[in-house]
């Protein structure tokens, strides 16, 4: 009996054991990276339920035994889970998409805080990877121009190396900062080694620079653009303005990946001015106002620009495992300008590890380095500026001799000294006298250390560390041989400064989320600290011949070391402090609450604590945010073409913090000791500006998340704005500060977007944004009964009154009788008024109200198309440069008035030579008629053009090679002013829109070139 048991029970396993083989059979196939549409490497792939599974191949492919009711499961860090039944199939293919697509667009915001993008009260826009590194600039900020609403990008005039003034919704400040805060992975950065910007008509200066020239555009993974008060509330007085926070890519657990890029561009001049070449050289080789030639002179500027060239490259090598993940980088830029000898080259290293111990803790450590070394970096500017030569030369001398031949000997002096038509002319010198002999030149390097530690301390409730110091080193030499700058400087002139600056930042965070049925909460509060440090020596020798103490101070030309100086002048100014140290303290707190993921509100608050407010009344300040938002989709059935529906308003307060010593002014340290009081009186009431913000939007996605459209109202109130006005005379002081003032900035921003997937090889996306901002200035000073002058360039002032608005233009004019016609002097030329506050004329304002940005994308199979056309409408440029060119009797007009036989104004005849020579500036310091040279800004452009082509697989599985034909700046479809009206001097307030023989935009085009596998 046991025995046929034993048989039926063997019996009955043999056929469970058949039946069940029976209903398995093998499954394949192959799991894609949709994004990226390449094949997934180690994407497992399991047996629902069991521990039974494989991963895929180098080729993204898996086989596997499954039966007909079993669900596969396909997972892979950072992309979204997805189940399959097999359901008798033996092929089953699957796209991924990244994780992110399941919560909606995940954004990063203030301190680093991720929310998802419907949650949001606030108005922030993220921009990925591709938007700063398909078309490199070597700023990468620029690469960002025309795609954001409210976002104001205006390069300096400097070339590589330079900075770039950014503007969210219009000026704030008039006598602070209008900049926004840049944060990189959750952390300020440090601007600047050097806040040294161009900011007179003279010329001499320089551009210090900016970190984002120092940040590599192929480390970047996200850009979150936070442009309003409400957004950056976290950050405090450091980021009154908004702020860009820059998340950097990090290492994928079971992925190593390599990816290399190089970008190369020729750049030449987009616009340049127009000369005549018909009337040759006089006033001693100085004006061109002299007979007219046998034949036409060439166009000098054409013979002087060289097309320039741009090369970037990088490489990047990440990987890891559950416990460590590491990413390293380096990139390089060599750059030569299209001004000869002006050469630009960086070196940027990066590292991040990451390490996971006990699943709960993790920890991170960044490096980063990068060293940039700049030749005859342009300034603009009437002095130590080779254009002025190259646009005032005399029509029909001989060029190639004086370019060949720029200096001769001089046997008095023992020394070689310039050679040119006229040498005792300060803003006109031999171009390339200039770049061999009066050559800037800066290296800057910086250094960067950071770290983080986070607990999970439960799924809901972690607590976080961060710290990182950043130094920034600068060297600039500036050294002059003798006769330079009209022989102001006979025995030469040497200048070596060298520039330090310090932060440490560091914070701790606790943050909890957590679900309670309908309701949800996020919460996070923590205290920080910034502590910064500035420092700079400076090396300054000029004067004539040393004979004895007292009477000259070099012992030889042309020697530039300290030894060969009787005594250094360098000087500590008033305004200027050769040490600086401030400490900035922080407590805040930020709350989410959330009802059926439909109805958000948040709440936000901090203190500062910061030193520049030292004996004043008190060192605090604080400041609240609040916010709510409705999602009405989430509520109410609108119907499947109806992805988002919602409705959001905030309202913040923010300081915006003051400079250093304000309350407690030094003393300024002279020559050979000299110490100097101060002139204005401390202001021991001093209080932060305050910025009080409303903003109200709308965000909507409808038609299956192909139409996205936002719309934001906003409005700020910068008040307790801080000013100097004249002291009493009693005081013995000549100025004093005062709090006052209200500016006031309201518009609104609109973006919409579209997709369209045509075929499955086909699509088209299309962007359009579009903003609009109206500055008042509500409340000014009593003490400034005139107004404030923000800036002055000698007869064009940038004034603020109370009811105009920031950017007022006031300028020298024509002086007319009772009907409107030009007066004359006795010697026939046209008379220009002072330039007095009662004197001057309005011009209009230099801000444009108006600017939008439109970009397309194509994509056909593994073909791509994109272009970008943006344009500002309204505001006004200074044509400083067209000036000059009449006064000089350069410029085509000047040309043309003589061919005529004169030049007739409003009826009003003048003879060509007394009219252009009164008219315009034949003088940096001559008084000139301003309103002939002030054009309308508006510009239509095509910014940016891309086509490419990815090749698949070309180096085997998974490794890709795109290559794309680049171009940047290519022509205007719509120009009134004879240069690029977005010129800008420096990024000082009231710099923007001034044309001082600035830099011409460039014109690029090139290759881009990436390689990832």
């Amino acid at each position: 009996m046991r025995r046929i048991f034993t048989f039926f029970l063997t019996f009955l396993l043999g056929m469970f054991v058949t039946a069940l083989y029976a209903q398995t059979h093998t499954v394949s196939g192959t799991v894609i990276d949709k994004d990226a549409n390449e094949p997934l490497i180690g994407a497992n792939v399991l047996i629902k339920g069991t521990t039974i599974g494989t991963v895929t191949d180098l080729d993204g492919k898996y086989t596997l035994q499954a039966g007909d009711k079993d669900i596969l499961v396909f997972s892979y860090l950072s992309m979204k889970t997805i189940e399959e039944p097999v359901n008798g199939r033996t092929v089953i293919n699957v796209k991924m998409t990244s994780d992110t697509e399941t919560l909606g667009e995940v954004v990063v915001t203030a301190m680093g805080i991720k929310r998802q993008s419907e949650t949001l009260t606030y108005s922030a826009q993220t921009v990925g990877g591709k938007d700063v590194n398909d078309i490199k600039s070597v700023n990468m900020i620029n690469s960002l121009q025309g795609k954001s609403a409210g976002m104001m990008i205006t390069p300096n005039s400097t070339g590589a190396g330079g900075s770039s003034k950014i503007l969210f919704r219009g000026n704030k400040s008039i006598s602070g900062n209008n900049q926004p805060l840049v944060v990189v992975d959750g952390v300020p950065v440090m601007m600047n080694i050097t806040n040294s910007q161009v900011d007179s008509n003279y010329g001499g200066q320089r551009d210090g620079g900016d970190a984002m020239s120092t940040i590599n555009p192929d480390d970047i993974a996200q850009i979150t653009l936070l442009k309003g008060a409400s957004a950056a509330a976290l950050y405090g007085a450091v980021a009154a303005n908004g702020a860009i926070m820059i998340t950097t890519k990090s290492a994928q657990s079971g992925k190593v990946s390599v990816n290399v890029s190089s970008n190369t561009t020729m750049e030449s001049p987009m616009v340049l001015p127009e000369f005549q070449t018909t009337y040759g050289m006089s006033d001693n080789g100085t004006f061109s106002w002299g007979e007219k030639l046998s034949s036409k002179a060439p166009n000098y500027a054409k013979k002087f620009f060289r097309t320039g060239f741009t090369t970037n490259n990088s490489i990047s090598l990440s990987g890891g495992n559950e416990n460590i993940q590491s990413y390293f980088s380096y990139a390089n830029v060599y750059s030569q300008g299209i001004t000869p000898q002006n050469d630009y080259r960086s070196h940027n290293l990066n590292s991040k590890v990451g390490f996971n111990i006990l699943k709960d803790i993790h920890i991170d450590f960044t490096a980063k380095f990068t060293n940039q070394h700049i030749t005859n970096q342009a300034a603009a500017g009437y002095l130590w500026n080779p254009l002025t030569g190259v646009y005032l030369f005399p029509r029909g001398e001989d060029w190639n001799g004086y370019k060949e031949n720029f200096e001769v000997y001089d046997p008095a002096r023992g020394c070689y000294v310039q050679n040119w038509t006229n040498t005792q002319q300060q803003q006109f010198g031999n171009p390339y006298w200039m770049l061999n002999r009066q050559t800037p030149i800066t290296d800057r390097n910086r250094y960067e250390f950071g770290g983080s530690i986070k607990w999970d301390i439960t799924p809901d409730l972690n607590i976080q560390g961060r710290m990182r110091y950043e130094r920034g080193e600068e060297h600039w030499v500036h050294n002059a041989y003798a006769s330079s700058v009209g022989n102001l400087y006979p025995m030469g002139r040497m200048k070596d400064n060298r520039y330090f600056s310090d932060q440490l930042y560091g914070d701790v965070l606790v943050s909890y989320n957590h679900t309670f049925n309908d309701f949800s909460l996020s919460a996070t509060a923590g205290s920080s600290f910034t502590k910064t440090k500035t420092s700079h020596v400076d090396l300054w020798g000029e004067g004539s011949q040393f004979s004895q103490p007292g009477s000259g101070n070099i012992f030889y030309p042309n020697i530039f070391t300290p030894n060969n100086y009787y005594g250094n002048m360098s000087t500590v100014g008033k305004d200027d402090n050769w040490m600086t140290q401030k400490r900035l303290n922080s407590v805040f707190a930020t709350a989410q609450l959330g009802y059926r993921e439909g109805i958000f509100l948040d709440i936000s608050a901090r203190n500062d604590w910061s030193s520049a407010l030292a004996f004043t009344e008190s060192c605090s300040f604080f400041y609240p945010s609040f916010g709510g938002s409705v999602l009405l989709n989430k509520f109410v059935d609108m119907g499947k073409n109806i992805d988002l529906f919602k409705f959001r308003a905030s309202y913040s307060i923010v300081g915006n913090d003051v400079p250093v010593f304000m309350s407690n002014l030094l003393y300024s340290l002279g020559s050979q000791g000299a110490i100097t009081p101060p002139d204005k009186a401390p202001f021991r009431t001093l209080k932060p500006e305050k910025t009080h913000s409303l903003e109200i939007g709308f965000d909507g996605t409808f038609l299956q998340n192909r139409l996205n459209i936002n719309l934001t109202y906003y409005k700020t109130n910068t008040k307790n704005q801080f000013f100097s006005v004249a002291a009493p005379y009693e005081s013995g002081l000549r100025n004093r500060y005062v709090n006052a003032g209200n500016v006031e900035n309201k518009g609104f921003e609109f973006n919409i977007g579209w997709y369209e997937q045509f075929t499955d090889h086909f699509s088209w996306s299309t962007n359009l944004n579009f903003s609009y901002n109206d500055n008042k200035i509500k409340e000014l000073v009593d003490d400034l009964p005139n107004g404030l002058t923000l800036t002055d360039f000698g007869g064009a002032k940038v004034i603020l009154k109370e009811g105009g608005h920031y950017g007022d233009l006031y300028v020298r004019h024509l002086m007319r009788d009772e009907n409107g016609k030009p007066l004359q002097n006795e010697k026939g030329e046209p008379i220009v008024s002072g330039d007095s506050m009662d004197e001057l004329a309005y011009a209009g304002n230099m801000n444009a109200k108006v600017n939008m940005g439109w970009t397309n994308t194509f994509r056909y199979k593994d073909f791509s198309l994109s272009f970008l056309i943006d344009a500002k409408f309204g505001g006004k440029v200074i044509g400083m440069t067209e000036a000059a060119l009449d006064g000089w009797g350069v410029s085509k007009r000047s040309g043309e008035a003589r061919d005529a036989g004169g030049i007739t104004v409003d009826g009003v005849k003048f003879d060509a030579d007394k009219y252009y020579r009164t008219t315009g500036n034949n003088n940096f310091n001559s008084p000139y008629a301003v309103e002939n040279y002030v054009y309308d800004a508006t510009n239509i452009r095509l910014r940016e053009v891309t086509f490419g082509y990815t090749f698949r697989n070309l180096l085997g599985a998974g490794k890709n090679l795109t290559a794309a034909i680049i171009g940047r700046n290519l022509f205007f479809f719509h120009k009134d002013a004879p240069m690029d009206p977005d010129v800008s001097a420096g990024t000082g307030n009231g710099i923007q829109g001034v044309d001082m023989f600035a830099l011409p935009t460039s014109r690029s085009f090139g290759l881009n070139l990436k390689l990832n596998f």
